[in-house]
C-alpha cells in the first residue's frame, strides 16, 4: 500500500507530483496533464529531471552515513546526468532511486522514470551526485 509522505515545498505543488513510499522505499508519482507537454506534444524532458533529481534526494533521506552513524536529513544535488528513452503523452509517472553509495559527505544515486506503473517501460534514467547533511536544510517559511 503506498503511503503519502515528506512534501519537497512549493516546486513540488507546482509541478503536481506526490512524494509516496511503499514498505521503506520512497517514490514519486505524477499524473501526466497538457501543461506538462513540450510543444511536440510529449513529456517535457525539465519534468522528467525534476522527478529524476526529486526522488535522487528523497531517496537518501534516513539513511546511514558511515562511520558516524547519523542519519541523512537533508541533501543539495551536486550533478545529475540523463538519458531519455521514451516520450510519453499522457499517463502516470513513476519515479524511483537508489543508493548505489553513500559517503561522509557525498552520496551516488540511480534513478529511474517508468511509465504507468513502477516496472513499466523505462522513460529515463539517471546518475546523481548529491552532498548529504545530517541537519535539515529546510527553512521555515
Amino acid at each position: 500500500m503506498s503511503v503519502p509522505t515528506h512534501a519537497h515545498g512549493p516546486f513540488q505543488e507546482l509541478v503536481g507530483y506526490e512524494t509516496l513510499t511503499e514498505g521503506d522505499r520512497p517514490y514519486l508519482r505524477l499524473h501526466l496533464r497538457r501543461d506538462l507537454l513540450n510543444p511536440h506534444g510529449v513529456l517535457h524532458g525539465g519534468v522528467s529531471l525534476t522527478l529524476l533529481d526529486a526522488i535522487g534526494g528523497r531517496s537518501l533521506v534516513g539513511q546511514l552515513v558511515p562511520a558516524t552513524g547519523q542519519r541523512i536529513l537533508s541533501s543539495v544535488t551536486v550533478t545529475l546526468t540523463t538519458d531519455f528513452m521514451l516520450g510519453v503523452r499522457d499517463g502516470v509517472l513513476f519515479a524511483t532511486g537508489s543508493p548505489d553509495h553513500i559517503g561522509k559527505t557525498v552520496a551516488y544515486v540511480s534513478v529511474e522514470l517508468r511509465h504507468n506503473a513502477m516496472d513499466g517501460p523505462l522513460v529515463a534514467r539517471g546518475l546523481g551526485t548529491y552532498r548529504v547533511y545530517t541537519r535539515s536544510l529546510v527553512s521555515p517559511v
